[in-house]
């Protein structure tokens, strides 16, 4: 029955563990669901993105052709450009070693030359026309020759002044050309890295879409599996429902066994309470001498390592020690002799003090009092506990009756009957409070140390016992186990 029992416990606690993982499986899902979402709407807007930054690519693809196209054709222009300037050099290289070195410019030259074909020509004018014509047909083509030497470095000038310009173009040009390099190099270089990117984050995008798939199928498949699990359990428990009907069934009828032999048993069990009650008393009141005897046992320990350790220290004083008691002793005989006659009267007065307890005198004024017999056995009624049951009554009643004895030997006509119930009844405590008025079941006045015994038994007998018909009702309505013997009642 108890191992159904805790069958049945264990497949609860399992069907509840089962609900609360399904449970646990069921949030998780959820949440693995949104983060699901959130990874496609993150991949939904890093696609547009994507393909722009690829659309940006293409497009920066086609443009760097037509950029190259350029440069070649800027290459192209500065040779030919480079080529034209090395003509001109070559062609117009002039061999003027022979003529003396000056820094006169060429048109003041050209103006000076005129000058002086023009004086030459006039002062070699003569009367003869012949002369000159041929002089001023000179001075004529001289001129002409000059002025186109003149258009000549006018034209050379500008040309030189152009090829200065397409110089500073061309600087320009392969400045520029260089910085285009440049950017398209660090272009090249971002847009390679954005690529790497957007393609690492895609695929770990794709790895942690396929990984939560992965995981929502598995749980998919564990939220079966633990459905599954729980119908099995639902038909277990189902089945150990049934099982429990019967085995109450079972149970019941062995109750109604057990109840029998019980009856059975309540005699034996009714005749061994009343010895097991006091031997318990008696355990008890044993267990308290052992306990004060233990305490003296280990005030005495004490005591013996004091004495033992003063005796250390007084080892080393053992010759001063034997001086003083030689001494204590010499001192003690002479106050022996000195104290002998006070001695003998102390005895003779003791011997008075016995004669007169043994034989009480008669005549009632040399009688004590009723206070007097009340004092002198307070100190021995003191050291009597106070009753509450730990003692059979016989017992308490004896202690009393030795301490009324000497009470006796004091011939007080006050201490009667009355005085010592009294007594009796001032040391009963808790359950065992006399009553107000203080009678016994029959209705009588307890007044007599012999009406208090009996009325201390009955008492024991109903509060450490119970009556017969409580003590049958009990062991009526008890309930036996399988397991219980006769050592475990």
């Amino acid at each position: 029955m108890n191992n159904l029992e805790q069958k049945i416990q264990k497949l609860e606690r399992w069907l509840k563990e089962s609900e609360k993982h399904i449970a646990y499986l069921e949030n998780q899902i959820g949440i693995r669901d949104e983060s699901i979402i959130l990874l496609k709407t993150e991949v939904g807007n890093l696609k547009p993105r994507l393909k722009k930054a690829l659309q940006d690519i293409e497009n920066k693809d086609k443009i760097i052709p037509a950029l190259e196209s350029q440069l070649i054709e800027m290459t192209s222009e500065i040779s030919s450009l480079r080529y034209r300037i090395q003509k001109l050099r070559e062609t117009m290289t002039l061999d003027m070693t022979h003529l003396p070195s000056t820094n006169t410019p060429v048109f003041d030259l050209i103006k000076d030359v005129r000058t002086n074909i023009k004086l030459l020509a006039d002062s070699a004018r003569g009367d003869d026309t012949l002369i000159i014509d041929e002089i001023n047909n000179l001075q004529t083509q001289t001129e002409l020759k000059l002025t186109k030497i003149q258009n000549g470095c006018y034209t050379f000038e500008n040309e030189v002044t152009q090829l200065r310009q397409e110089v500073i173009n061309l600087k320009d040009i392969n400045r520029n050309q260089q910085e285009l390099t440049n950017e398209l190099g660090t272009l090249n270089e971002t847009l390679k890295e954005q690529i790497d990117d957007l393609t690492d984050k895609n695929e770990t995008i794709q790895i942690e879409i396929e990984e939560k798939t992965r995981l929502y199928e598995q749980s998919q498949d564990r939220l079966d599996e633990c459905r599954e699990e729980n119908y099995h359990l639902s038909q277990s428990l189902e089945g150990a429902h049934e099982d429990i009907t019967e085995s109450e069934l079972v149970h019941d009828k062995l109750n109604q066994k057990l109840r029998i032999l019980g009856l059975t048993h309540i005699a034996w069990r009714a005749r061994n309470l009343r010895q097991a009650q006091i031997l318990n008393v008696e355990f008890n009141t044993a267990r308290t001498a052992w306990r004060n005897q233990r305490d003296r046992n280990r005030h005495i320990a004490r005591e013996l390592q004091n004495c033992r350790r003063h005796g250390r220290n007084l080892q080393n004083d053992k010759v001063l020690i034997e001086f003083w008691r030689d001494r204590i002793i010499l001192r003690y005989e002479k106050w022996k002799n000195k104290t002998h006659g006070v001695r003998q009267i102390i005895n003779n007065l003791n011997q008075q003090i016995f004669a007169l307890q043994n034989n009480p005198l008669v005549n009632p004024l040399n009688m004590a009092a009723i206070q007097d017999v009340t004092s002198a056995l307070a100190p021995m009624i003191a050291q009597i506990p106070m009753y509450i049951g730990q003692e059979p009554p016989d017992e308490y009643y004896n202690k009393f009756m030795q301490v009324f004895q000497y009470g006796n030997t004091l011939g007080v006509v006050g201490f009667n009957d009355a005085v010592k119930t009294r007594m009796l009844t001032s040391r009963l405590a808790e359950r065992f409070t006399p009553p107000n008025p203080f009678q016994n079941s029959a209705g009588n006045q307890i007044v007599t140390p012999t009406l208090f015994l009996g009325w201390l038994q009955e008492k024991y007998r109903e509060v450490m016992i119970g009556t017969s018909q409580a003590s049958m009702k009990v062991l009526i309505n008890e309930k036996f186990s399988p397991l219980d013997t006769p050592d475990n009642i």
